[in-house]
């Protein structure tokens, strides 16, 4: 054979040699593309469900002038135990009462939720209401390492009905009160418990996934795609955390026959009222399902914006559903 003939048979296995180098690069930069994705979700991930305690728990407390008892009880999963402030009306009047709100705060706080508790306690003691008030799991002074976002608060808020329902009469009349993440875990409890007769939710998402996905860009300055989706899967895979299961929208359907209030302010940029929309359109067939979208107010921030106008609607309700 000669060389003439030979030539193209090398060319030929020279350019499939330079195919293959180039599909095994790309493939290589494609898995370190992929990796550098994974590991940034999982960071994401990992400081959303390991966020810092604030346990500054005497957060515009007035204790002097507001008597109360630091409890513990038991949380319904892990078994983690849970601490808070039980603010009876006792300690006003002298006389028990059997009616008793409790509050629920959101991420990133605890049982004061920044002084908005302190607000309650000075308006409804007075008129009869106990409070219990309580750092959830991972928060605050509370035992647990992981936030969830409500999937498994859940469980600490239905630990706080249990220990109410064993202090005598004080849990024959339960009411909560949810700010935030907490006004989600409030309805996903309250979906679940008889014994949670209304509930009050300040600013919740609708769906925990969908949050995720719709707010990433927005609290971390990533690109929605592909950091929404792996961020999500990361959380259920890594941490068993499944976002898209933590859906009040969803939750609510199973309520209606239970007095629901849903506040939102339209000024929100942390959660946009729309959730709260979303949620009240699933509420339609609840007779006893209300909502209020106070103006310009930011998030959770009702309480402080309008105060008389917040607090004649909270005394209505739970005068009707709690107070009777």
């Amino acid at each position: 054979m000669s060389q003439t003939s030979l030539q193209p048979d090398l060319t030929f296995n020279v350019r499939v040699k330079k195919r293959k180098k180039i599909i095994w690069s790309l493939g290589i930069v494609l898995l370190l593309v992929m990796a550098l994705v994974f590991f940034i979700s999982y960071k994401v991930i990992d400081t959303l469900l390991h966020h810092p305690r604030d346990t500054n728990v005497s957060y515009e407390l007035n204790i002097d002038k507001t008597p109360y008892e630091e409890v513990e009880f038991k949380g319904l999963k892990n078994n983690n135990t849970i601490r808070g402030s039980f603010f009876p009306t006792s300690s006003l009047s002298g006389k028990e009462s059997n009616k008793t709100i409790i509050v629920v705060h959101g991420y990133t706080s605890n049982r004061l939720v920044k002084g908005r508790t302190q607000k309650l306690i000075e308006h409804l003691v007075p008129k009869g209401y106990n409070i219990l008030a309580f750092d959830l799991s991972s928060q605050g002074k509370s035992d647990g390492d992981l936030i969830t976002l409500g999937l498994n608060e859940k469980y600490d808020l239905l630990g706080a009905v249990s220990y109410l329902k064993s202090r005598d009469h004080t849990g024959d009349n339960i009411g909560v009160i949810g700010f935030s993440m907490g006004a989600v875990t409030s309805l996903l409890a309250a979906s679940e418990s008889d014994d949670i007769k209304a509930v009050i939710a300040d600013s919740p998402f609708r769906n925990a996934g969908l949050f995720l996905r719709e707010g990433l860009p927005f609290f971390s300055g990533l690109p929605a795609f592909p950091f929404s989706y792996t961020s999500t899967w990361m959380a259920n895979w890594v941490f068993k955390v499944d976002l898209d299961s933590i859906s009040p929208m969803d939750a609510v359907k199973k309520m209606q026959d239970k007095p629901v209030m849903l506040i939102h302010g339209t000024g929100d940029q942390q959660i946009s009222y729309k959730n709260t929309e979303i949620i009240y359109e699933s509420l339609r067939d609840n007779a006893s399902a209300e909502v209020w979208y106070p103006l310009n107010t930011e998030h959770i921030d009702a309480i402080n914006h309008y105060p008389t106008e917040y607090f004649q609607r909270v005394d209505r309700f739970l005068d009707e559903y709690v107070g009777k």
